[in-house]
This record gives structure tokens, sequence and C-alpha cells, in this order.
């Protein structure tokens, strides 16, 4: 996860941008830097100062190396430099954490796989050490506080909002709203004037894609166009702003910044079954206009808060702590306090990041390396999500999240009882045809088992040599099934399971020697898993516990005990297994009664009640008394660290009486007019979703390594509009898009050289469709699109193996609906999200990285999609005999491009199409002519961006 993580983020940090208005080449490198110290200090730093300090330390420094500065780092040791730049893949580093050499670090033991994994991600990055005057850790037990310097407490982001009064300018004519004045004043200072206003075509497209993702249809065009009431464009904003479509684009944008996604990610990858639920509360409370301090509370104590009916259930609430449940989770960690922390982390690291803009995670194993945050104040939250409650059995083998009933407790109590009462006689019937395949099985697998050996070589003799089973098995006296069955297994090209490697590398010198080895792991492990089972059946047969946590009747062999056994006896398909349907296996009697458990089986599931309303979220639980783990390591605790607020916010904090978990105390604290940060960070997120950059460009790190404010006095103007209009999200979206700022034309040929990152707003950013406005722009525009709202095409729970298609999300190629509802599985995103970074749903990200490589274009323009779509345009087009083919241009133009075609476009399209229709004359060579020019326009970059 972790060389996954970084790949994307750096990959498409580092990717020079090389359309005009997406940013400057500093930007995108600020935000490859940000990254990269975020991921050394959350992932890197820790494991030098855990694993390696101790030797090799500006003291001791063992073999001559000091890993804990960046310049002890880069010279290296007496062997040599630890990085090979050129083949970062054969690094002294990575060799010697590898154990692949005679030189194996740590001695003491292996470093954990996700360590391995981060380290070579890191190398492969380019081993980039940030803050080179800062030190890894002292091997002494490191401060969790410390006193904040002058030029700390002054820093620009944790002082009181400004009370700024409108700017004079010059140019007084020019000042539309509020926002004008203090965007003018800038370019007045630098002797530069505005881009000139944006026609009403180009104003209409941005609009309506900045509020819908969708594109104006025809009679939205000329209804603006025959408008020229003065105004006419903030009836457009209202009319966009009452859409059902306004909710699923800019729900959109707070789910990225949730990182929300229908499964757990990770190699389980398994379904969260009610995910779904949460999107749709996104998306209905900015359908509602739903108060941000209230969007807040809900999403970090909804659990906590009454109903606004006042019913039992705030069924609402519960959803929506979707917010905090609904990230990646390694469910089948089995170091089970390490994965709970884990999500506690990943809990505070979103929580901080997505209100506060400030990466209070990085402090998890140490003092902020860059801003006032304290390891106290980190684990002073991490306390309060560890006493919330995330998963119904974080113990078990696979852990279980939480699923929340949303109806009474007595509903919820008598559908438990009537569903348990099923399952325990399903269990029981299941046990029972269990019973009967054992009573063959087991006396089967004792025959079998002594000559595992033979059995294996015999194999190997079949698909090595070419020779007869049948041969094979009477030279050796052996069973024939049997036998095939271990070829099956056997075959090379099957050897790709871990408990095969053994097999895999023995030479034929040695072949019998592993086989023996295979065969005496095999008769232990069946003695004792009979044995196990012997002192079950005279114990009683009594109740067990699978690695889920659910109640069953008979013992359950975890894979992860011994997979070769797994493999070869317990699932029932391996050489040593049989399942009730080996009809031929069983007596009469037996496969009569097997039919009969199987048919009392289907009628308890007929009979089971149908599944109440539940929500994939959080609930209150054990409150716990928080210790600082001294360097994130929870098996070293520290000084005591009571539920607070981050300490350099003190002028600001509310002092609350916490109870419980806290959460609703934190809520509380963030959504109090006076904060100086969650109106700001909020604003701004809604100013980069209008014009491309946030006024802040990191909009996640308001911290020293995130970029100032391009204009901090309107950012702050904004923030108190913002508090002042009832936290109204809507409200905003008006303050800004009335704006003469917001209305300018994208190009201004006399500012763009002092100007050329456009941090002064001389013109409007122009930008690149996000994936889902190309999806579904296009589905709009040819008619098939699926307007349903809300629901789930997504059923079930578990994974579906680590391999199985199953885990891949739905193709969007085959679906008509937004492509905000389809789901998300983490572990196998589509193609088409992949390519146009969308990002991988498993860290929240406030701003898309954004990447202009050839493979986009050319995907888009062959892809099937993009065929079907043109198609069904150009069939549309020529249904009507009646049309001339120069206004079927004008019509595609008006469609596809939301602008009239100029008389040598026009020109232009006939040739071109006339010419397609004579190379290739034929019974379809007109549909095929347009389809192909749909194409082409649906190709081109006026439809692929908005000015």
């Amino acid at each position: 996860m972790q060389l996954r993580q970084l790949k994307r983020l750096l990959l498409a940090c580092s990717l020079c941008l090389l359309v005009y208005g997406f940013g400057s080449v500093a930007a995108q490198s600020s935000a490859q830097d940000t990254a990269q110290a975020e991921f050394f200090e959350k992932q890197i730093r820790p494991i030098f100062a855990t694993q390696c300090a101790r030797c090799h330390n500006p003291k001791a420094q063992v073999a001559k190396l000091d890993l804990t500065t960046a310049e002890g780092f880069a010279k290296g040791g007496e062997s040599g430099a630890l990085i090979n730049k050129d083949k970062p893949e054969e690094s002294r580093l990575l060799k010697a954490i590898g154990y692949s050499e005679t030189l194996k670090m740590p001695p003491t033991g292996k470093l954990k796989d996700e360590e391995i994994q981060a380290l070579a991600a890191w190398v492969k990055a380019g081993a980039v050490w940030p803050g080179a005057v800062a030190t890894v850790a002292k091997a002494a037990k490191p401060d969790s506080t410390r006193a904040f310097t002058e030029a700390e407490k002054a820093f620009w982001s944790f002082q009181p909002l400004a009370r700024p009064a409108l700017p004079k300018v010059k140019n007084n004519a020019w000042v539309k709203a509020p926002i004008d004045a203090f965007v003018l004043q800038q370019l007045e200072a630098k002797g530069l004037k505005p881009a000139v206003p944006a026609d009403k075509l180009t104003l209409l497209r941005r609009a309506t894609f900045d509020l819908t993702g969708l594109p104006p249809s025809e009679k939205e065009i000329n209804e603006f166009l025959a408008d020229n009431a003065k105004d006419a464009f903030a009836t457009v904003v209202d009319r966009l702003l009452a859409s059902p479509r306004y909710g699923e684009k800019w729900g959109r944008h707070w789910l990225d910044v949730a990182r929300y996604a229908d499964s757990t990610g990770n190699d389980e990858d398994h379904r969260y079954p009610h995910a779904w639920k949460y999107r749709d509360y996104v998306i209905e409370s900015f359908n509602n206009d739903l108060p941000y301090d209230q969007f807040i509370r809900e999403q970090i104590a909804g659990d906590m808060l009454p109903s606004k009916d006042g019913s039992e259930v705030n069924r609402r609430g519960i959803i929506a702590t979707g917010f905090l449940a609904l990230g990646p989770k390694a469910i089948a960690q089995q170091d089970k306090k390490k994965m709970l922390y884990d999500v506690f982390d990943e809990q505070v690291d979103v929580t901080t990041k997505a209100f506060l803009g400030l990466t209070v995670a990085c402090a998890r194993c140490h003092n902020h390396k860059f801003d006032p945050l304290l390891t106290k104040d980190y684990y002073a939250l991490t306390g309060m999500f560890a006493s919330t409650k995330s998963f119904s059995n974080a113990e078990s083998h696979v852990s279980v999240p939480l699923e929340k009933p949303l109806v009474p407790k007595t509903e919820w109590d008598k559908y438990k009882a009537e569903r348990d009462a099923l399952q325990a006689k399903q269990s029981a019937a299941m046990t029972e045809i269990s019973e009967i395949v054992d009573s063959v099985r087991e006396p089967a697998a004792r025959e079998l088992v002594p000559r595992t050996a033979d059995y294996m070589l015999a194999a190997h003799r079949v698909y090595a040599e070419n020779a007869n089973a049948l041969d094979v098995a009477v030279r050796a006296k052996l069973n024939l099934d049997a036998l095939q069955r271990w070829v099956k297994v056997l075959k090379p090209e099957d050897l790709t399971p871990q408990h095969l490697l053994e097999w895999r590398k023995a030479t034929d010198e040695k072949r019998a020697a592993v086989a023996q080895q295979y065969q005496q792991q095999l008769q232990t492990r069946l003695a004792g898993w009979l044995k196990r089972m012997g002192e079950w059946r005279t114990g009683g047969k009594p109740l067990q516990t699978d690695s889920d946590g659910r109640t069953v009747r008979k013992p359950v062999f975890e894979a992860g005990e011994d997979r070769f056994f797994q493999a070869v006896y317990v699932s029932g398909t391996g050489p040593l297994g049989i399942t009730a349907k080996d009809k031929k296996r069983f007596n009469e009697t037996q496969n009569n009664h097997i039919a009969e458990l199987e048919k009392e089986i289907e009628s308890l599931k007929k009979a089971a009640p149908k599944e109440l309303d539940m929500a994939c979220a959080v609930e209150e639980g054990e409150t716990l008394a928080q210790p600082v783990f001294i360097r994130g390591d929870y098996h070293s605790e520290g000084e005591e660290a009571p539920r607070s607020f981050p300490a350099i916010l003190s002028k600001f904090d509310t002092q609350p009486a916490f109870k419980g978990s806290g959460r609703l105390q934190f809520a509380e604290w963030l959504t109090q007019p006076e904060h100086p940060l969650t109106a700001r960070v909020l604003v701004n997120r809604l100013w980069q979703g209008h014009f491309g950059e946030g006024l802040v460009r990191t909009p996640d790190n308001f911290g020293k390594m995130g970029e100032r404010a391009s204009h901090p006095e309107l950012l702050d103007f904004l923030a108190r509009e913002f508090v002042q209009s009832g936290w109204s999200i809507k409200a905003m979206h008006r303050v800004m898009m009335l704006s003469n700022t917001y209305q300018m034309a994208s190009e201004n040929t006399a500012a763009l050289s002092a100007d050329q990152d456009n941090r002064l707003l001389s013109r409007f950013n122009r930008r690149r469709l996000a994936v889902e406005e190309l999806r579904d722009g296009l589905l709009q525009i040819d008619g098939t699109i699926d307007l349903t709202m809300f629901g789930s095409l997504q059923s079930g729970r578990g994974t579906d193996g680590e391999t199985s298609q199953g885990r891949l999300s739905i193709n969007p190629d085959k679906q008509k609906r937004r492509t905000v509802y389809l789901p998300l599985r983490r572990a196998n995103l589509s193609t088409l999200l992949n390519l146009f970074d969308f990002g991988d749903a498993t860290t929240m990200s406030g701003k898309r990285q954004l990447t202009n490589v050839s493979t986009q274009a050319l995907f888009w323009l062959n892809s099937e999609f993009l065929t079907d779509g043109s198609t069904t345009i150009a069939k549309g087009l020529l249904s009507d005999a009646q049309l001339t083919d120069e206004a079927r241009i004008a019509s595609l133009y008006l469609r596809v491009l939301n602008r009239t075609a100029d008389s040598r476009e026009v020109a232009a399209a006939l040739q071109y199409v006339n010419a397609f229709k004579q190379k290739f004359a034929g019974e379809q060579a007109d549909l095929k002519a347009w389809q192909s020019f749909c194409r082409v326009l649906m190709a081109s970059n006026d439809f692929l961006y908005v000015d």
C-alpha cells in the first residue's frame, strides 16, 4: 500500500503540465515536495529512529554510518553509498534490509514487510530526505511537548480571521462584487489589467460544468442567449444550484476529501456493503445546502447527536459517520493492535487535513518536523478515535468492520433473534453434512497421506516426462484419482502459491528429499487436526467461533495455520479433499441424507428475515486513557495524552468537559465561528473548485510546507462571509460566481508575462474536464445518461480473492449511471479512472494531481466508450432526413462544444464528412462518416477543456 501511495503521489506531481492554465512547474514541484516530506515523516523516519539509530548515530557510528541526519545518510558507511542512483533496486540499503546478501540489517531480525515496502518505495522515488538539518531521533526518550517560538505563534494560518475593509482601487467600474476589489488591488499594484469578460456561451459552459459536471443543453443555451436581462447570469446560477445534478458534482469534490470507496482496500479488499449510503448523504447534503458546521458535526459525531424529528434513531447522523468508518483497513493484519492504531492514525489524518488543513498525523512518532504540532497533540486526538468503535470484531482472524442498525433497538433485537435462530439451524445442518463427508474423508486421508512423497514424485513424472497417469499409478501401486489430483496441483504453470515454493525450487537431485519434507509436514498437521476433531466430538461437540467472530458448530481450520494442508485437504478440491458433491464417494443412505439436509438449508435461507436498514458507521466505545507511544511504538508507552486540541491553537480552545470519546466536543470546537482554520479551509476548497487553484494552492496543508495565500485578505473576507451566511455553501457559490473575477475570459495576453501562473488572477484558469465530466458529458450529449439518483450497484459482503475479476470496480463503459454512483473497489479501480487522475481512493485528496500524457488522448480517442457514444450521436443526426449537412454540423457544435461553428469550421467539417464518404463508400458510409466526425469533436481540446 505504501508503494502504491507514494508512486501515485510522486508520479502525478513530477509530470510537467503542458497545457496553458494548469499552473506552473513550481507549483507542481511544491506539491511533490509536500508529498515526499509527508511520506518520509510518517513512514521512513520512524524506521530509522527505532531500528537503526541505536548503532548508526553520531557517537557510535557503527561501520562509520550515521543514519540520524540527511548528511550522514548521503555520506554512507565504510562499505560505500547506501543508494545506487542509476539502479535504485540494487541499492545497498535495500539488499541489507531484504536479507538477500551476507550483510543483513537490522541484525536483530528482519523488518516487517510493510516497512521494507515503504523503504523500497522511498528509494525508488529518489530517497529524498526533507529538512536536512533535522535529526531522525535521539536514542533517548523524545519529548512529546515543547515551547513554541514567536515565529510559530505568529504563523498566518493560526491567527484569528481578519476583518479586512474593501480595498480602494482605481477602476471602480470593474468592481461588480467585493471579491473584485481584492483581486483588482493586486493587479493594479503590478500595473496590470484584468482580462475582458468571457462571452455568454463560454460563461454558460463554464458555470454549467462547474456546478453540475455536465454540459449545457441546446435548450439552455438558446434560453440564455435570448435572455438580455441584467441578471441573466444570476438566474442561470440559481437554476444550476437548484438542480439535483449540483449535489452530484460538488458531493464528488467532498468524496475526494473523504477518500470515499466501497471496499477496505489492501489484499483482502472486503466490500463495505452500505458505503453508498454515506455517498448519498453527501450528495443530499450539498443539494439541501446543509450548513457546513452541521455537516462537520454529523460526520465526526453524528451517532451522538439527537434525531431532528425526535425519533429514537438518528439515521442521518449515523450514516454521516461513514466519513470515519470508510477508510482503508488492513483487516487481515494479524497484529491487531497495530491494525487498530493504523486505523486511528488514518482517522486523525483525514479529519485534520479535511477540516483544519494540517498534517497532524506526521506527529505520530515525534513532534512535527515543520509545524508546531506536537506528538502529544497527535495522541490527544488519537485517544478520541481509540475510544470510538470502528469494528464489531477486531480480534478475529479477518477483522469485521462495524455495521450499525438504523432501526429502533426493539426492532433490531427481534430481527437478530430470528436471524440467529435460523443461522443456528443452518449451521447444525451444515455440520451434519460435514460430519458425513469427514466419515469418508478422514479414513481416506489416513491411508493416502503416508504415501504423499510417492504421489508427488509420480505426479512430477506424469507432467515432466509426459507419462501416462494410469501406467504410473499401476506401476507405483497408487490410486489413479488421487494421482490425477496431485498432477493438477503440481503442474508447473500452477506452482505460484507460496506454500509450493520449496517444491518449485527443488532440483531433480533433491526432489525426493523435498517430497519427504512435504509428507512429514502433512502427516504432522493431519495428526494434529484429527486429534483436535476427536476431542471436539468426544467433548460433546461444543460451539466454536470462526475467523469472522461468528458462532459455528464445528472447529474451523484457518488458512493461515498451514496453507499447504488447507490446499490439499481442507479445501475439498485438493488431492485429499472430498466434498458433498462427490456423490460417488458416498453410499446411497449417505447421499440421501445429504440431499435432505441441503433441502433443509435452502428452505431456511428462504425463511431468513429481510436484512434491516444498516450503515457502515462508528459508535462510542470503551473510553481509553491514551498514552503517548514513544516513536510511535505501541509497545513503548510514555506519558498520558488527555483529550485536548492542538496546543498551538490554545487561544481558540473552548476547554470543554470531554465526555466519552470526546468526538462531539471536537466537532463543536471545529465549528466555533472564530476558529481560524475551519472556514478558511472550506472557502479555499470552494475557490479551487471554481477557479482551478485555491487562494492557498495546497488545500490540505495550511502549514509551513504548504503554500501561502495569494490573497490573504480576500481569504479572510470570504471566511467571515461564509460564517455570517450561516455556513451556507450555496451562498458562497453565488458570491464567487457573480463576480467579474469569475466571469473573465481565460486569455489576457497583456498580463501573461507578468502573471504566468495566474496567481494574481489576471484571467480565468482554463482547465481540463475531470474524468467524471468527460464520461458523464458524453452520456449527456448522446442522450443515454441514466439520471437515477442514489442507491448501490454493488451487492454482497466479503472479498472475491486476490486475483478474482470480482475485485474489479464496475466497468464505466458498460454503465449509464453518472460516475459518482459507480462502486469503487480500492484494490482495482477501472482503467479510465486511473488514467485520468482520479486518485486511488485510499488517501484523502483535496486536489487531484493533473497529468497530461499521450496515453490519455490515445485511450480516449480509441475507447469503446467514445465509439459507442459517437455512433449514437451520429444515428440521431441521420434519423431526420430533412436536416441539411450544414444544420447537422451546427447542431453538433452546439451540443458537443456548446458554441456556434463559424463559416470556416462548417466548410472544413463538410469537406471531412464528404471525403470520408467517398473513401469508405458503402451501405453505411453516411453513418461512419458522421460517427467519425462526432468522434473528432469529442476528442478535441474544445470539448476536453473548459475556458
